[in-house]
């Protein structure tokens, strides 16, 4: 028995955690892939809004000249909180999913680890993809409309008119319509805008459709056989399409989907839009402080259990305080590109 006490201790269930791989993480990946963690629940976020300025001219004999800097705007915010929390009782481990009992010789020791594996494997899916939500939501509006129990918040990073577009007139799938020539203009306002041209497509479904019947053969795909793009690396949900020579641009379509609390299926990414952005920004992910008195350090996820005697039943709770930040907010944009 006090081998399965010891599955449940803080550190080991933290170390589990840490193990299993999360489930599909590709814009958080490529457009948030740096990663911090924070001693505080209270957490500055840094967004800069700057252009490329010449240093200036001035005699070696005069005092030198007070430059003023990129603009930059400091806010800060308690990041969204997250709690997963579940009960294991025993006869969760004396019978498997199917309810039927087992007659093999596998311990109950192993049985509890097995489900132990499943059920973080589970909860720590639905954390990573709820931060995945998060990032889907900031490249598509600007902002994260944070709602739950006992809480109702944005988090809103000011996006410019021009970053979040609608065509109405000169949709993808409209003749005449050139969609590089556009994505061209696009890159080119993000470069001058944020100092850092976008280099990463990701289409909605119907958008890349429209995209591949536009474009003929302008996609370029050496960088596959040149081995810098490795598709059976990407998850299930992500392809990648190739290369626009003219635009710096690796093209992706993206057809994650979740659950939403209606419990009806949505899609990340607009299945009729394109994000288009910059993989080479500061923009990271930011992980609060743990609200709890036996999380005395940072940490992405923490996990810990304690037993109810009567009805006997072992509680596990995941927590996570998570925060999606485009640091170079001008260097992102989104277009809702067939109407």
């Amino acid at each position: 028995m006090s081998d399965i006490v010891n599955l449940f201790e803080t550190r080991e269930l933290i170390a589990a955690a840490n193990q299993i791989p999360a489930a599909t993480t590709f814009l958080q990946d490529t457009f948030f892939g740096k990663e911090e963690t924070s001693e505080s629940e209270v957490v500055d976020v840094v967004v800069k809004k700057g252009k490329r300025k010449l240093a200036p001219f001035v005699s070696p004999k005069i005092a030198g000249k007070i430059v003023k800097g990129a603009e930059k705007r400091v806010s800060s915010y308690k990041p969204a909180y997250i709690k997963e929390k579940w009960a294991t009782e025993a006869t969760d481990i004396i019978a498997n999913s199917n309810t039927v009992f087992y007659a093999d010789a596998q311990s109950a020791v192993d049985r509890a680890a097995e489900k132990l594996a499943d059920e973080i494997a589970e909860h720590k899916e639905n954390i990573a993809r709820r931060i995945e939500w998060m990032a889907a939501q900031v490249l598509t509006t600007g902002k994260i409309n944070v709602i739950g129990d006992g809480v109702n918040d944005v988090i809103d990073f000011n996006f410019d008119g021009d970053q979040i577009l609608a065509l109405s007139d000169n949709t993808w799938d409209t003749d005449g319509v050139d969609p590089i020539k556009m994505m061209r203009e696009w890159r080119r306002e993000r470069g001058q805008a944020s100092g850092i041209a976008p280099n990463v497509a990701v289409m909605g479904f119907d958008a890349m459709n429209a995209f591949l019947d536009r474009i003929g053969d302008k996609l370029d795909l050496r960088r596959i056989d040149r081995g810098q793009i490795n598709p059976e690396a990407l998850p299930g949900d992500v392809t990648y399409w190739g290369y626009i020579p003219e635009l710096a641009t690796d093209i992706y379509s993206y057809e994650g989907t979740y659950v939403d609390e209606n419990g009806d299926t949505q899609y990340f990414v607009d299945p009729k839009g394109v994000i288009y952005g910059s993989n080479k920004t500061s923009s990271k992910r930011i992980y609060g402080a743990i609200r709890d008195i036996k999380a005395l350090y940072a940490t992405k996820i923490f996990t810990k259990s304690w037993e109810v005697e009567d009805p006997s039943a072992r509680f596990v709770l995941m927590q996570s305080a998570p925060l999606v930040v485009p640091v170079e907010v001008d260097a992102f944009m989104f277009a809702k590109v067939l109407a």
